[in-house]
């Protein structure tokens, strides 16, 4: 759960409207107290279009985790990824 809660939080951070007061400083507070989950990284396959919003160690179709960022299986291409800092 804390997860999910960080992963949607950091999905809305460049949508500022979105957020709710308190919310980020509450993402931000699962993040320093679980330091193995690292930043959450904006993934985007530009062939596709598909993005999630994924921590460095999962894979959720189509994206599945490489040896540098992800790889979209569907379109056999790499794909982009930006950290998000909360």
């Amino acid at each position: 759960m804390n997860r999910q809660t960080v992963r949607s939080t950091a999905a809305k951070v460049l949508r500022s409207d979105d957020l709710l007061q308190g919310e980020k400083a509450v993402a931000a507070a699962i993040l320093l107290a679980n330091p193995s989950f690292g930043n959450p990284h904006a993934v985007r396959c530009d062939w596709c279009h598909e993005s999630r919003t994924l921590f460095r160690d999962e894979s959720d179709g189509p994206f599945k985790v490489a040896e540098h960022g992800w790889v979209c299986e569907p379109c056999n291409v790499r794909a982009r990824n930006q950290e998000i800092k909360l």
